[in-house]
């Protein structure tokens, strides 16, 4: 049993040093706004692990200044604990005298507001319970925020429910508790420890730092973080952590680009910073509750202004060299961005597929146009109108949801299935050039069903955000096109939503 004890927190403290040098690494980027890093931040306490501080004014928190982010990073070997509401007011969950809530809120109130609005991070392995009232509303907000409808649900609700205990444990007023709450991100089913040590390598790579050997057992970084708490060095600004690096022989020269890089952000992604990646970027996320449109008339006027507006101002500046683009967005903002940055208009922009691994789709790179064809069926619906609806299926069968969606608008009448003929999965798309050949094929399936009167074409797309990108650089062939988001985790209805109408 103490072998396994002893196992269980060097696991925990080796993911705990593996998250602080994914932070400590954007120190090494000329252009990051990260000014301060530390491990075991001791005016934290609760929420001590990893802190994260930027340059004045902060980074952008949902239309918010952030001067800095606090985590505690909880790793677990046994998995047979969930996360619930309750369990963040029980002391005996964490095995402590104060509860996990209680610890957070001690935080808070040492840290004080003389460093400016700050965020709280937990981040852990463990899941949380699919029975609880919370979760669901977790998956759906920006990194683990509490949504709007935590703090305005009626007392009643099982949503106020949960509020009422959390406000009532800390013992906080109403205008009290907002504040902190707001603050609070709750990272809970963060990735596994290979996820992020391929995360961390892609990261290090990025920066000129030299990956972590995927086929040796030692790991220089581990031990590198246990001699930086021993030692007391335990914070680090841009030019120490480069002097340690060089000190280390951690450096490397990184791999030579020269591409721009541009970013349209629509969400944020947990631990993921565009504005330490990109030399431009637009963000429309506060327009959004996690990936759900707080208002649906902000697609159009003012998701889609703000996305077309930065692109054909950035647009005359990306004809020469080769730019890159990071889409972290919705499939309808992917779309957009191609739609913007069509074929005729000179630019050299390559989108970039994010995930737990970076790549950057740039067509000319492979041969990979074969299986290429769609397969398509027609069929008619129970709507009296002559609009046609396009089912785009590639990542996912998207045809069932499609066709229970349609069935409900009157002015749809036809429904075309469109699929690879080779078949659909994660896996349907190769790299780039395929999906290029894909998105080719595609907008001639568009153009041959689209009305030729001047309507538009409802179009539902499963597929890679790149594949959408190089769909809509197909603006000419496309005509009026009303694009469609899904509910994929099923808290706004399970079923799709209008979205992007274009041309606008």
């Amino acid at each position: 049993m103490a072998l396994k004890q002893v196992a269980a927190r060097i696991e925990g403290d080796v993911f705990q040093g593996m998250f602080f040098w994914l932070h400590a690494a954007r120190l090494l980027r000329t252009d990051s706004k990260v000014a301060l890093v530390s491990i075991e931040h001791d005016q934290s306490a609760g929420v001590d692990d990893v802190s994260v501080h930027y340059a004045a004014p902060g980074v952008n928190a949902g239309g918010r200044d952030c001067a800095a982010d606090y985590f505690q990073v909880k790793y677990h070997v046994d998995q047979s604990y969930e996360y619930e509401a309750s369990t963040f007011c029980d002391p005996s969950f964490i095995s402590s005298k104060r509860s996990l809530l209680g610890r957070f809120h001690d935080a808070r109130v040492k840290l004080g507001d003389g460093g400016g609005w700050h965020r709280l991070h937990l981040v852990s392995n463990w899941q949380w319970a699919t029975s609880d009232k919370l979760g669901p509303l977790l998956r759906e907000s920006e990194e683990g925020a509490l949504p709007d409808r935590f703090f305005t649900d009626g007392h009643r609700s099982d949503v106020g429910k949960i509020r009422e205990a959390w406000k009532g444990h800390l013992g906080l007023s109403d205008a009290e508790f907002e504040d902190f709450a707001r603050r609070l991100r709750l990272g809970v089913n963060f990735l596994s420890k290979p996820m992020l040590r391929e995360w961390l390598n892609d990261r290090f790579v990025a920066v000129g730092l030299k990956p972590i050997p995927v086929d040796k057992t030692q790991n220089v970084y581990d031990s590198l973080t246990q001699q930086i708490i021993m030692n007391g060095t335990n914070s680090f600004d841009p030019q120490s952590f480069r002097a340690f690096c060089e000190r280390e022989d951690l450096l490397v020269a990184p791999p030579p680009s020269g591409a721009t890089v541009i970013g349209v952000r629509s969400f944020m992604r947990f631990a993921e910073r565009m504005e330490d990646e990109c030399a431009s970027f637009v963000c429309v996320a506060g327009n959004f509750e996690g990936r759900h449109i707080r208002s649906p008339e902000s697609w159009q006027n003012t998701v889609l202004p703000s996305v077309a507006s930065f692109l054909r101002s950035a647009s005359p500046s990306l004809r020469a060299d080769e730019n890159h683009l990071l889409l972290e967005c919705h499939g309808s903002v992917a779309f957009l961005a191609g739609y913007e940055l069509d074929r005729k208009s000179g630019t050299r922009v390559f989108p970039v597929q994010k995930g737990v691994r970076t790549s950057v789709w740039k067509p000319g790179t492979s041969t990979s146009t074969t299986n290429s064809a769609w397969s398509t069926m027609v069929s008619t619906t129970s709507g009296s109108g002559d609009e046609v609806a396009i089912a785009v299926s590639v990542s996912r069968d998207a045809l069932a949801e499609v066709k229970a969606y349609v069935e409900g608008v009157p002015s749809i009448g036809t429904l075309v299935d469109a699929r690879p003929a080779f078949g659909v999965g994660q896996r349907a798309v190769a790299d780039a050039d395929h999906a290029v050949a894909l998105a080719d094929g595609l907008a001639e399936v568009i153009r041959a069903h689209r009305r030729k009167d001047g309507g538009a074409t409802h179009l539902f797309i499963s597929a890679p955000n790149a594949l959408a990108f190089f769909l809509g650089q197909h603006r000419g062939a496309l005509g009026k096109v009303q694009l469609y988001e899904f509910d994929f985790e099923g808290e706004r209805g399970g079923s799709y939503s209008p979205s992007i109408r274009l041309p606008a």
